[in-house]
């Protein structure tokens, strides 16, 4: 159930040696650090390699996976002796992890409203959990159980041009063996490109890896003083990914009192999503951008199953996937949009019936509003990076009807103001196929990118 052989399959021992030149291209802080320690073989590290949709584990435990395709829990009767004893520790929750290769979602399911809902999105070189490995000795835990679920590669991905057509999935359902029905939602897109890439008609090598820390490298990191400095840096990390949330009161509260001092009243609903967006553009919480690599998802082979055999024509096969968008660096928006909300709080929407056109201007005002108050110099927010959110970061709005108040543009000019949306592999792209800019995303669409 476990190798020392390293296929790229499975759960595989090894040891700092082994991972070493690996780990310190991804994250040359932490290997710089292990190598003063130099651990030996009584260190043992486990390489989890997980299929792309691959569940990571539940609120039971960590899922661990064998080499025929199966999984198991360290605290299952058969699992291997060696495991439990080195990974025996995280039985009830999750184990110390650096993610190696590939991307994971966590995400909350709302399978009743059928919206997922990313939560972090983690790459090469995070490390995590910190909760309870950091604050082991604590009597009180404040993470709940229940709430989140972490998959291999991007649970929350769709594709951009609607893929429900009932004559056309028959084909996907021939070809591929999907049992399930045509897609009514966004939601459930992920579903279907899970069952065509575990047909195995095409085949499809893309795994992430994940590596588990053994107990003694906890052990050592709260006991021997030696090992201070990686704990230093473990709590560094934990204190930095969390720095937003231990401000968000303040935010909060600011936010308020804009509201109040410009006497702006307005939908719940839009001003919740209108605070949502500042934190996407913080890169606190995901928004959407259109896939354009393989770390998300294998999308070329999902690219080619709805070109060949569902029969996209009209439309490219955009793929969009849910990311993290860091202002100072990132040179691409991303996008939010009202047709598939993914905020974390919800108000309910005003009974009152609107257009969703109607509805993106009035989110344009209250952004406006508070990106001008943010700004000035007598803002509380004046030293903070929310600030320079302000000043930095636009807000676009789009629609696929025209705005006669010339506040939302039209979906269509997406692809033209970002040139990702056309970049398709040239065998799947189609000599009459365009940009799907009447799709539902783009039916109230918000980008967030640099200024």
């Amino acid at each position: 159930m476990f190798t020392q052989n390293n296929e790229g399959k499975g759960l595989v021992k090894v040891y700092w040696a082994d991972v070493r030149d690996h780990v310190a291209k991804i994250e040359p802080n932490f290997a710089r650090l292990v190598d003063t320690l130099n651990p030996d073989k009584t260190f043992p590290l486990y390489l989890a390699y997980y299929p792309y949709g691959a569940l990571k584990g539940d609120t039971e435990s960590t899922l661990l996976p064998t080499v025929d395709g199966g999984y198991y829990r360290v605290s299952d009767p058969d699992a291997p002796k060696d495991v439990a004893k080195h990974l025996g520790y995280s039985k009830d929750y999750a184990p110390l992890a650096m993610l190696l290769d590939k991307n994971f979602e966590l995400f909350m399911d709302l399978k009743a409203e059928k919206i997922s809902i990313p939560w972090i999105i983690y790459s090469p070189g995070r490390i995590f959990p910190f909760n309870r490995i950091l604050n082991r000795k604590k009597q009180r835990i404040y993470a709940p159980n229940g709430v989140l679920t972490m998959t291999s590669g991007s649970r929350s991905v769709f594709m951009l041009p609607n893929i429900g057509c009932f004559t056309n999935h028959v084909n996907l359902q021939g070809d591929f063996n999907v049992k399930l029905p045509p897609a009514k939602s966004l939601y459930e897109h992920w579903a279907i490109f899970k069952a065509i890439l575990d047909s195995n008609v095409i085949p499809c090598d893309w795994r992430s890896c994940i590596m588990y820390f053994s107990e003694k490298w906890l052990s050592k990191l709260h006991e021997d003083k030696a090992w201070v400095p990686l704990k230093l840096y473990l709590h560094e990390l934990a204190w930095e990914y969390s720095e937003y949330d231990r401000n968000r009161i303040y935010y909060e509260t600011i936010f308020s009192m804009i509201q109040k001092q410009r006497n702006l009243k307005p939908n719940p609903y839009l001003a919740d999503t209108a605070r949502h967006l500042f934190t996407s553009a913080l890169g606190i919480t995901p928004a959407y951008a259109p896939v354009c690599d393989e770390n998300a998802l294998p999308f070329e082979i999902l690219q080619r199953a709805f070109v060949e055999s569902y029969g996209l024509k009209k439309y490219f096969p955009t793929i969009m996937q849910p990311t993290h968008f860091y202002f100072e660096e990132d040179k691409h928006p991303v996008y939010y949009s009202l047709q598939n909300p993914s905020t974390y709080v919800f108000s309910p929407k005003s009974r009152q019936v609107s257009s969703t056109l109607f509805e993106m201007r009035e989110l344009a005002n209250i952004i406006k509003v508070f990106s001008e108050e943010l700004s000035k110099s007598s803002s509380p927010c004046a030293d903070t990076v929310m600030r320079q959110i302000a000043h930095d970061v636009q807000f676009k709005y789009f629609h696929n009807k025209p705005d006669r108040h010339h506040t939302v543009r039209l979906s269509g000019e997406i692809a033209t103001l970002d040139k990702r949306f056309g970049m398709i592999n040239a065998k799947y792209k189609l000599p009459d196929a365009e940009f799907a800019g009447d799709a539902p995303f783009v039916r109230g669409c918000i980008s967030i990118g640099s200024s």
